[in-house]
């Protein structure tokens, strides 16, 4: 007679347990805001290194990263003025 007692006294209270159990399994967890804003800062970084990787001259490469975030249309011409030209064929 004990084990039903007891059985009865925890069926109340494990049953929503095991109900919720499901719901909590199917729903995904929802990326944090700041872990997505740093993952777009360190993609935003590695984009600026790659396209001032071009520029040889040390003080020109970290200004080429430094008007990448201040300003794209300085940074498009700094970076046209800054590459290397191509060596003529022939």
């Amino acid at each position: 007679m004990r084990i039903l007692s007891a059985f009865a006294l925890c069926v109340p209270v494990a049953l929503p347990l095991l109900l919720a159990l499901p719901a909590v399994a199917q729903t995904s967890p929802q990326p944090d805001p700041d872990k997505k804003a740093v993952i777009q800062q360190q993609k935003e970084n590695e984009d600026a290194e790659t396209l001032c990787r071009v520029i040889k001259e040390k003080a020109d490469y970290e200004k080429c990263l430094e008007l990448y975030f201040l300003d794209q249309d300085q940074f498009r011409a700094f970076l046209d003025a800054h590459k290397p030209k191509p060596s003529p064929k022939g």
